[in-house]
């Protein structure tokens, strides 16, 4: 676990960058301060803060490749999620990750990954509650996970949270995974029936776990409407995979396979529009179509 150092700011602080206390905790927020200068640390961004941060900004967490400083206590409402008294300012707590070009990036990563680890056990919650500042306003944050930098993507950034995946990413790995997702073409029968081959194919583009299976569903329509592949939970954490189909067709990402998903995926495949998983489905048949042209 990363070492967490306290360098709390004074309640005059507080009361002059934040809302105040009252911050109940539903979600933990991941951005990336976006400064890539040298020594722009952990330490350097937690002594912004203590300073007064000139910009009227707050977070609570900054970590970088060696450790991570905290600023404000958890339950207050910092000015993090550009979304003013919403929930992603009132209700979450945010961590920054550093991108200084001094430090060890992926290191810098893995450190915030096990920080949000740390912090969904400390306050009872799910990987489903993990947020990217991009969820709360049309921002992108975090930028460097978000396109992939050096291989690792927020797919990637989520797996070390699980403890799925390690940052130490070798040069041949980051190679590969950077290039996956335009050259990887797969082979399916394109019948319309969905299943582990279409499952696994999806994870292999997107860059998830390949394991032919849609983890932690709930019964509905969509889930049932497959051959196998589903596996069945209370819901609570959801599947990665669908997670990452939900971000590239622009549905709320809670990783459940429902009815809202299919809308949206048939209005981004351009298939007939009803919310349901038909058999055969005229939308599972192009999503194979693509998966096998290697062009989602």
């Amino acid at each position: 676990m990363v070492n967490i150092i306290k360098q709390l700011v004074p309640s005059s602080i507080v009361n002059k960058r934040s809302y105040g206390y009252g911050n109940p905790v539903n979600y933990i927020t991941v951005h990336q301060t976006g400064n890539a200068n040298k020594g722009a640390d952990a330490e350097a961004h937690a002594n912004i803060q203590s300073k007064l941060n000139p910009r009227e900004a707050s977070w609570h967490y900054s970590v970088d490749d060696k450790e991570s400083y905290q600023s404000f206590e958890d339950e207050v409402k910092c000015w993090a999620a550009t979304d003013g008294q919403g929930p992603g300012n009132t209700q979450s707590v945010h961590v920054e990750i550093c991108i200084n070009s001094d430090g060890d990036y992926e290191k810098a990563v893995k450190n915030g990954a096990e920080l949000v680890k740390h912090l969904l056990d400390k306050h009872n919650l799910s990987l489903n509650d993990v947020k990217q500042h991009h969820d709360w306003y049309n921002k992108n944050c975090p930028a460097q996970l978000r396109a992939g930098k050096d291989g690792i993507t927020w797919g990637d950034f989520l797996n070390m949270v699980e403890g799925e995946k390690t940052a130490e990413v070798s040069k041949t790995q980051v190679k590969s995974a950077t290039t996956t997702k335009s050259s990887t073409k797969a082979n399916l029968d394109v019948d319309g029936i969905p299943g582990e081959e279409t499952i696994e194919a999806l994870q292999v583009y997107l860059g998830t776990t390949a394991d032919s299976y849609i983890s932690d569903q709930v019964h509905n329509q969509a889930t049932d409407a497959f051959a196998s592949g589903i596996n069945f939970g209370n819901g609570k954490k959801g599947s990665l995979v669908v997670k990452a189909l939900q971000k590239l067709i622009g549905a709320t990402q809670d990783g459940l396979l429902g009815p809202n998903t299919v809308g949206m995926l048939q209005k981004y495949l351009g298939t007939p529009y009803d919310k349901v998983i038909s058999d055969p489905s005229a939308m599972v048949k192009e999503l194979q179509r693509r998966l096998n042209k290697g062009n989602l």
